[in-house]
């Protein structure tokens, strides 16, 4: 049953798999499933290669999205609230799109939203945004290759990449906030 599965999916057009990394974390699918299968499907190279431009594509309409469409109701909904939508500082652009990335609870759809929405310029919370979610999609390319061929080192490999990132990211932000709240007692 798995092999007729993985045939129909190895099957399929590559443009499609590029179309649901590109268009469904906009609607708030979860990625980890979604990289897994690409892995699985294509590899760690071509997987990785194939999420990449996913990325590319996901994260330019997230922005476009959160800037044309969104903008104007959640500010409506925030200001019947008594709340605004905070703007990101012109010397902060690169900390807020690193430290909203480093959210590991918090979806990337919504990451993304929060970036556009927070004013942070395009080119900044573009190249940005890249790092972190490819160190996370590495691991589970390499989980979802190696359980194509039933690897279990392969697999491990890749729990271990995705848990140590997962823990390097955090070390990271806990950091950041340490390095935010020094920064705020100076005179």
């Amino acid at each position: 049953m798995v092999e007729l599965i993985l045939e129909v999916l190895q099957g399929l057009p590559v443009w499609l798999l590029l179309a649901a990394l590109s268009l469904l974390p906009l609607l708030g699918m979860p990625l980890s499933p979604m990289w897994i299968l690409t892995g699985l499907i294509y590899g760690v190279w071509s997987g990785l290669g194939l999420i990449i431009a996913g990325m590319a594509i996901n994260f330019a309409l997230a922005y476009l999205i959160a800037q044309r469409w969104l903008r104007a109701p959640v500010s409506r909904l925030l200001q019947r609230k008594g709340y605004r939508i905070p703007e990101a500082r012109p010397g902060e652009f690169i900390k807020l799109t690193l430290a909203i990335r480093l959210i590991p609870a918090l979806p990337q759809f919504m990451q993304s939203y929060l970036l556009g929405l927070a004013n942070v310029p395009f080119l900044t919370y573009y190249f940005y945004s890249f790092p972190p979610q490819i160190a996370y999609a590495v691991g589970f390319v390499v989980l979802g290759d190696s359980l194509l061929s039933m690897q279990g080192g392969g697999v491990i490999l890749g729990v271990s990449i995705v848990i140590a990132v997962a823990l390097l990211l955090n070390i990271a932000r806990n950091r950041q906030t340490v390095l935010t709240s020094m920064d705020e007692l100076k005179p």
